[in-house]
């Protein structure tokens, strides 16, 4: 893994916060210790993941995730640093854990160490001392990221920047922080984070597609020709970490005049856990939605709805995929084009940044 380097730090095999709750008119005092992860501890992600029950208003909802799919799409990841993945103990229970990492340079190669990411924070929701164990959490991943040079940080960043959560939600990306996730997003406050942007997670059903024709459909298919090719070689290291898991489809638009490539529409189908399935989302295949690049000389509606209606249309017609979703920022021209092609709001996020203070020189 030539031209990745990761830098050592040391922030002590557990740091250790008083904190106090109140509750029913006393105070509850917690000794929470915070550690990196440690080899047995999947087992207690995997419980905390389940108890959080964090997406309760996403659809499709919360999978059944199994130890294996953790172990295999998380934890095995090549990039993953396990020193920045930390859980959160109230004596000997744990209650929490937060995952932070780095986002891939410009160029893909590696990694950029002046912006960083949560990619994960969930505490147990039955724990009376659920917001200290957050924004304790937050603090501690925070240390780990300024340590290694980290000048902004994102909190609920979605894919490709924080990926080791990919296809875990329900088959999904990550939406950000719900808003409903009330606990999670008051810590983000209470430690000084600002709201970057909202997200919206859109939902389309494969099984009742039906393509949309109009005549700005039946022009630009004379115009321009749509290719549908499956994604074989990752062109960047980071592309090779994160594209390990699902099948990848990119769907590029040409002028049929020059054959030139004006705009190209990337999604990735991943597959069931039809071994450990309990819901009906476990055992489905499922399309998201992943980046829409087009050229400035040809960014108009009609031709981002022509890509995206192609590469609909070609999904659908795999009868094992029954569902695509999609992610946007709030406001983005994209959302209003997912509502016009028929798709359907399921979900809200945020996503939060704190950009840090450089560290004053000594007297």
């Amino acid at each position: 893994m030539s031209g990745i380097h990761f830098h050592a730090i040391d922030i002590g095999p557990i740091a250790s916060y008083n904190a106090t709750t109140a509750s029913g008119g006393c105070e509850i005092r917690h000794m929470l210790t915070i550690r990196p992860f440690r080899n047995e501890d999947p087992p207690r992600l995997l419980k905390l993941w389940q108890q959080t029950q964090r997406c309760h208003d996403k659809f499709p909802p919360l999978p059944s995730l199994s130890l294996e799919r953790l172990q295999t799409q998380v934890l095995g990841l090549p990039m993953l640093d396990h020193r920045p993945l930390m859980l959160a103990f109230d004596e000997e229970v744990p209650v929490g854990y937060i995952h932070t990492s780095f986002a891939p340079d410009y160029a893909g190669h590696s990694f950029d160490y002046a912006v960083g990411h949560i990619c994960f924070l969930c505490v147990d929701s039955t724990y009376s001392g659920a917001s200290d164990a957050a924004a304790a959490l937050i603090r501690a991943g925070e240390d780990y990221l300024v340590g290694l040079g980290a000048q902004t940080i994102f909190g609920g960043s979605p894919t490709p920047s924080a990926p080791f959560y990919s296809a875990i939600y329900g088959g999904g990306e990550a939406i950000a922080i719900l808003h409903s996730d009330e606990t999670i997003i008051n810590a983000f406050h209470a430690t000084n984070y600002k709201v970057d942007h909202m997200t919206t997670q859109f939902h389309l059903d494969l099984r009742h597609y039906t393509p949309i024709i109009t005549a700005e459909t039946v022009s630009y298919s004379a115009e321009i020709e749509i290719e549908i090719r499956e994604v074989s070689k990752a062109r960047t290291w980071w592309e090779g970490c994160t594209l390990a898991h699902g099948i990848w489809f990119d769907a590029t638009a040409f002028l049929v005049r020059t054959n030139r490539p004006i705009a190209q529409l990337r999604a990735r189908v991943t597959y069931p856990d039809t071994e450990n399935a309990v819901t009906m989302y476990d055992k489905t295949w499922l399309a998201s939605l992943m980046a829409l690049r087009v050229h400035p000389s040809f960014d108009t509606d009609g031709i981002k709805r022509h890509l995206l209606g192609e590469m609909v249309q070609y999904l659908a017609a795999q009868n094992q995929i029954i569902q695509a979703v999609a992610h946007t920022i709030d406001d983005s021209p994209l959302g209003t084009l997912l509502l016009s092609q028929c798709w359907q709001e399921r979900g809200h996020g945020t996503v939060f940044v704190k950009n840090i203070e450089p560290a004053q020189p000594d007297s």
